[in-house]
């Protein structure tokens, strides 16, 4: 940002040289190749990581938001869902891979990501967040109410959250029977 986007590119790099292992660095660097738009900088980066460290879940991460940036929805899906199966324990990674799956017109199965994040990280709001997104726009929105209230049992103070649950009550009441 001051200027130095050069001096910490070859930072990046040099790290990178003297421990490929620091996966760390490779992520930085396809960052700042990114705030650059050289993504395909950032692929490349990202892969030669990769084949030093193939179960690194951020690496995986990175290269799946890089290749959605570039516009390859495809081979994202594919490292985002194995971001998620490295690194069961980061809510972000399924909820990123089921909001791509979402996007790819395959609904069932991101909601079917989202429960299964939602049983190991039972408080996550983004995951709640889009469970009532999805179901609600699928038409289920018996499911994305039961969702709701559990998100506001979560947050019992927060106003929108109580509006929402109040929102998909009288929708689930007009809805013919």
């Amino acid at each position: 940002r001051r200027g130095l986007t050069k001096e910490a590119e070859a930072e990046y790099k040099a790290a990178l040289r003297l421990s490929p292992q620091y996966t760390v660095a490779a992520i930085n660097l396809a960052d700042l190749y990114r705030q650059l738009n050289r993504d395909g900088d950032g692929e490349s980066t990202l892969r030669a990581a990769i084949a030093v460290a193939p179960t690194d879940a951020g690496l995986r991460y990175a290269l799946g938001l890089t290749l959605n940036r570039l516009k390859r929805a495809d081979d994202s899906l594919v490292e985002l869902g194995r971001a998620a199966e490295l690194d069961p324990n980061n809510a972000r990674y399924p909820y990123v891979y089921a909001v791509g799956l979402h996007s790819a017109g395959r609904a069932g199965d991101a909601v079917a990501v989202l429960k299964a994040n939602l049983d190991r990280h039972p408080t996550d709001r983004d995951t709640l967040l889009a469970l009532i997104t999805f179901n609600r726009d699928s038409g289920e929105v018996g499911a994305a109410l039961a969702y709701a209230e559990r998100l506001a049992q979560l947050a019992p103070g927060d106003r929108q959250v109580s509006e929402l649950v109040d929102a998909l009550k009288r929708q689930l009441k007009a809805a013919p029977q």
